[in-house]
């Protein structure tokens, strides 16, 4: 009973890498600076930097398979809090004309005790993108989500398990963008990847309202959902990671 509770906390950090996109999703700054004053004809440059801190109180739900060791996941945003140790997550994206590269990139380091075990996961998520600008509404882009996770775990009798699970999923996405009144907007960004390259398939779709207060900088605050279904191996070395993450997310950038 003590293995099964020890793998129940360590699904709170299995799929905790979307506390943050990544992700898309992962792109939070829907706003870019290289449309604003056009309205006065001011000149404006053809680059545009932007840079995004975001924090997601997410739960999660699925099942997991670990070292064969199968366990359901049902944990709401306080169980994941309380097994925080350290987390970071942001986004930068540099522009030119119609397109732009960014990158998102969420650090995670959890660990839990039950009894005589105790367990610890690092993990790293890191998403580069190619993004295209078509019009003042609507943006698509391509690119990678990388994931690694790594788990130690220690126990009585020689249970000492441990181990690097990593993986790429090619993902595409778009992101659309609806004025609202004045300096507010509302928008959806969303994408599907996996195809069997990695995950057997991964989405997500992330709602959210942007905020415009200053000329260089925006808010942001939406629901995201995050789906991922990865899988590798047999037996005793199987691992699997079938998880729905989601929950509400806010964020601050900066735009040049």
């Amino acid at each position: 009973m003590k293995t099964k509770k020890i793998l129940t906390a360590l699904t709170l950090v299995l799929g905790v890498a979307w506390v943050g996109p990544l992700g898309a999703q992962t792109n939070l700054t829907a706003e870019t600076s290289s449309s604003t004053d056009m309205s006065l004809g001011a000149e404006t440059s053809p680059w545009t930097f932007d840079a995004s801190l975001y924090g997601l109180a997410a739960g999660m739900s699925g099942n997991v398979i670990v070292k064969g060791i199968p366990s359901d996941v049902n944990v709401g945003f306080d169980e994941v809090w309380n097994h925080l140790k350290f987390g970071a997550m942001g986004t930068a994206r540099v522009g030119y004309d119609h397109w732009a590269l960014s990158s998102d990139v969420v650090y995670m380091d959890l660990g839990a005790t039950k009894g005589a075990f105790t367990a610890g996961v690092e993990q790293w998520m890191v998403q580069p993108a190619l993004e295209y600008n078509f019009c003042q509404y609507f943006d698509a882009y391509a690119g990678a989500r990388y994931n690694s996770i790594q788990l130690t775990m220690t126990g009585p009798l020689g249970v000492n398990p441990s181990g690097t699970e990593a993986w790429w999923d090619p993902v595409i996405g778009s992101r659309i963008r609806l004025p609202v009144a004045g300096k507010l907007s509302f928008n959806v960004s969303g994408d599907i990847g996996g195809f069997g390259v990695g995950s057997e398939l991964t989405w997500q779709a992330f709602p959210f309202f942007s905020f415009q207060f200053t000329k260089m900088a925006s808010m942001q605050l939406g629901y995201r959902f995050l789906y991922t279904d990865y899988s590798t191996g047999s037996g005793f070395n199987q691992f699997k990671y079938d998880i729905l993450t989601c929950g509400p997310q806010i964020g601050f950038a900066v735009h040049f």
